[in-house]
């Protein structure tokens, strides 16, 4: 049995595993704001469930886990593997990120919990090559090698590098100066959706969910420029991002901001992904929407912990 947890920046779902299983009776989520710390989730998931039959515990946690120890980028949150071997009385703990989890669980998804952006094979043969790609509290990657059943996952701390110049490009040409968003995290988040949207309708007080909305009723103008913009921002990422990994087998996309702009404006982001490039040659890679919010939960329950 494992006792395996998603830590994100906002929520984080703990559950059970057993034999690469996700037990789905026993997940739970909590909302970060209520909690001081991770640790005071696991003491009120141990109390609440019978967990005597732990033998591992495996967290994925959106952000940097290197070794025995792992933090939240959006949040003042530390992980020690030796305080919760300690609280959960085993002596396996496995700490990776979240995107890495999401990673894992991509050969084992169903259709039931993906959505078609593109059409493609997501699979081919018994070698293929993903990417996970998620744009929710924060941004990360995870590329996904599969080879004969074994599936490898490299860490990746993608969000914190420098915003591609094509992005650069687009942004200058909407009135913003390079140093609004050096990173593409700045802006390929919740965080940073807000703030674009702000700042492209001239409104400090809104905020990105509510600019959905108000683009999916055509109330204005200045946010629908605004979503269908970031929309096209988003499509010259992906399409850098292919060139990139070369994730022949499809990009899996996850996290709030992507569901809502792939919903709302696909082809608006489409038309961009696509572009011609003599690289791809027009073999831009199928996408995918991760649907099931315990799909990084099951990439826990699958994960190979390493000899």
């Amino acid at each position: 049995m494992r006792l395996i947890a998603d830590v994100g920046g906002t929520n984080s779902r703990v559950a059970l595993s057993q034999s690469g299983q996700l037990l789905p009776e026993t997940a739970r989520s909590y909302s970060n704001d209520n909690w001081d710390s991770f640790y005071a989730i696991m003491t009120d998931y141990l109390s609440n469930n019978d967990t005597s039959t732990i033998e591992k515990v495996v967290l994925a946690v959106a952000g940097p886990a290197r070794g025995d120890r792992a933090h939240l980028t959006n949040r003042k949150w530390e992980f020690e593997a030796d305080k919760l071997a300690q609280q959960c009385g085993v002596e396996d703990i496995y700490l990776f990120n979240d995107l890495t989890a999401l990673g894992y669980a991509v050969p084992k998804l169903r259709p039931d919990q993906l959505r078609v952006v593109t059409s493609g094979a997501a699979k081919q043969g018994s070698t293929s090559n993903s990417l996970v790609v998620g744009i929710g509290t924060g941004f990360n990657v995870s590329p996904v090698w599969e080879n004969r059943g074994s599936v490898v996952c490299p860490p990746v701390e993608a969000g914190h590098i420098s915003m591609p110049f094509s992005v650069i490009k687009q942004l200058k040409e909407l009135g913003f100066d390079q140093e609004q968003f050096q990173t593409i995290e700045t802006l390929f988040s919740g965080r940073g959706f807000t703030e674009y949207c702000r700042k492209m309708t001239g409104d400090a007080e809104l905020r990105g969910p509510a600019a959905i909305v108000a683009y999916q009723a055509g109330k204005s103008s200045k946010t629908a420029t605004a979503i269908e913009s970031y929309a096209t921002l988003l499509g010259y990422l992906l399409h850098d991002l292919s060139l990139a990994y070369m994730p022949s087998s499809g990009i899996y996309l996850a996290g709030g901001v992507a569901r809502s702009i792939i919903t709302v404006s696909p082809a608006t982001c489409l038309d961009t992904y696509d572009q011609p490039d003599s690289i791809l040659a027009g073999n831009t890679a199928p996408l995918w929407m991760i649907c099931d919010d315990l799909a990084a939960l099951t990439g826990c329950a699958q994960f190979t912990p390493p000899a």
